[in-house]
């Protein structure tokens, strides 16, 4: 097959949804398959290139409301008529998705949707903006899809409620190969580098804006007993800026400033020895979507605590393979950490099951052979 994946965001460029459709995009070449990626330019990218077997075109971005890139360029080529067999939009809530459903009124190649995260994230006049998108753009945006893939069967029931037909809408998770992550003795190296010692390590890997809830974590703190040290992986966007900036100051007021590292975006082949370093992975998010760092944790054989939301529920069973937290609620965050830290056999117990359910459930063998039938679903559909 000759497949199109439409993405606003693609390496160089650090998340969740950026690995994801990298190593989509590297696996179905890999496959058999010739793989087009459509993204946004960076500076410093070749704005046409093959990566890895993959034909990457990187377009300019006019703008970027709500850090969502509008690319013109992308608009003219979409149009334009191309044989792909399918095209594979990322992200229901980006416009690049939006300019993908415009095509798919032009012509007959059929549309497959991967939601990477319909849910209400945001709050004050962005959640306003948000709500009116799921009843206007993103129901007709979804509408013209051929099939839309949810990460879960959470997002799966989100996506139904706006309108999407049930049998439009396959829930395929997203994978994790534990063999790429897994650094057995880079755990120590990592501690090394960064002179974390040998004390408790607490990590946060993503994007520092309010729906991530980081300020929860830092408050946490000043209630854990334990003393940990938080390792924070990941920076602010655009629209959040001087997020990183309150988060040490807010560390500062309270008397440990020392203890919070942030380390902003690192290179992808440091994030496996980061989560070997940490005895304990927090995502306390207040929305998500199917996380991949609490994937990528889990498959290190981490303990997780995470907040007790959609999403991180998909992944965490209370008790059995990490934690679950009452969002925004630092003091109970604070026993929690205080309660794994202290409990050697419980900590590691939960780090094993979670290992064992992401290789058993999150393989990337399993969850690609699914895509596939997917895209093969929707052209037969359509020659019909």
């Amino acid at each position: 097959m000759r497949i199109l994946q439409v993405t606003a965001a693609y390496p160089p460029q650090v998340g969740g949804l950026e690995y994801h459709v990298e190593s989509l995009s590297r696996k179905l070449v890999e496959a058999g398959h010739v793989v087009v990626v459509y993204t946004m330019h960076v500076p410093g990218s070749k704005r046409t290139g093959t990566i890895d077997g993959v034909e990457v075109h990187r377009f300019r971005s006019a703008a970027a409301p709500m850090n969502n890139p509008v690319m013109p360029g992308l608009v003219r080529e979409l149009l334009r008529k191309h044989d792909f067999d399918v095209i594979h939009a990322h992200g229901y809530l980006h416009a690049t998705t939006n300019m993908c459903a415009v095509r798919r009124v032009f012509n007959d190649t059929p549309l497959v949707v991967t939601s990477h995260g319909a849910v209400m994230g945001y709050m004050g006049w962005r959640g306003i903006i948000e709500r009116s998108y799921h009843r206007t753009v993103g129901r007709w945006t979804l509408s013209l899809a051929d099939r839309v893939i949810a990460l879960s069967a959470t997002q799966a029931d989100i996506i139904r409620e706006l309108g999407v037909a049930a049998g439009k809408v396959t829930v395929i998770p997203n994978w994790i190969d534990v063999g790429e992550l897994h650094a057995e003795n880079g755990g120590a190296a990592f501690r090394e580098t960064y002179r974390l010692g040998s004390g408790p390590v607490m990590l946060f890997v993503g994007r520092l804006q309010p729906r991530k809830g980081v300020e929860y974590l830092v408050e946490a703190m000043r209630y854990a007993k334990s003393e940990p040290k938080l390792v924070v992986i990941g920076d602010e966007l655009p629209a959040y800026r001087g997020s990183r900036e309150r988060l040490e100051r807010k560390a500062e007021e309270y008397g440990f400033k020392e203890r919070v590292i942030f380390l902003g975006n690192l290179p992808r082949e440091d994030i496996g020895p980061a989560y070997m370093a940490a005895d304990v992975f927090v995502l306390p998010s207040l929305a998500e979507g199917l996380p991949i760092v609490l994937l990528e944790a889990m498959a290190c054989g981490r303990c997780v605590l995470a907040t007790d939301i959609p999403g991180n529920r998909d992944l965490v069973r209370n008790g059995e393979n990490g934690l679950l937290f009452e969002p925004m609620n630092a003091v109970e965050l604070a026993r929690q950490i205080d309660f794994v830290l202290n409990n050697d056999d419980m900590r590691l117990r939960l780090g094993a099951q979670a290992r064992r359910d992401v290789e058993e459930n999150y393989g990337p063998s399993v969850v690609l052979s699914r895509i596939v039938d997917t895209y093969r679903a929707v052209q037969e559909r359509t020659r019909r």
